[in-house]
């Protein structure tokens, strides 16, 4: 005899409710006032990986609105698990920080790397501080007078316009 969810059973009577196994003493879960094996409950009601679609038996991470085995939450494009630095999403799909700013961020006009942080707006770019320097002298050109060649900034004095000297 089986005593289990208030009521004594005959233990060939005290089945999953889904695959109809007998539980006798094996672990089992209850939903609605019904037994369960352990292996029908979670494939059942247990929260899938977005991954793998799997049931998610243990730790989880909840992000985009999607629930995932901790080991599946990794970045879609090189595949890296997210650290202390976390994700940023696109159009639903995390990535990590170094794959999010090479595939989504701004080109410098300069060097053609991402731009992550302070830019500057000139000649229809946008340009990294340190790479917005005359095209042949590569002196800064930032908050100066310059003249545009073939989009990229070039300094009076490689122009052969005479200036004043404001330095």
């Amino acid at each position: 005899v089986i005593t289990a969810l208030g009521k004594t059973w005959h233990p060939e009577h005290f089945t999953c409710t889904h695959c109809t196994q007998e539980l006798g003493t094996r672990n089992f879960f209850e939903r609605d006032g019904h037994p369960y094996c352990e292996p029908d409950y979670h494939n059942l009601f247990s929260p899938r990986c977005a991954y793998c679609n799997g049931p998610i038996l243990d730790k989880c991470v909840t992000a985009l609105e999607k629930t995932w085995h901790t080991e599946h939450f990794f970045c879609a494009q090189c595949g890296k698990q997210f650290g202390e630095e976390g994700f940023h999403e696109r159009e639903g799909k995390p990535y990590c920080r170094d794959d999010y700013f090479d595939m989504f961020a701004p080109k410098c006009g300069g060097c053609n790397r991402p731009i992550m942080e302070n830019y500057v707006s000139a000649l229809s770019s946008q340009w990294h501080a340190d790479c917005f320097v005359c095209r042949d002298c590569k002196k800064p050109v930032s908050g100066k007078s310059f003249y545009a060649m073939e989009g990229k900034p070039v300094c009076p004095k490689c122009v052969g316009v005479e200036e004043d000297d404001e330095d």
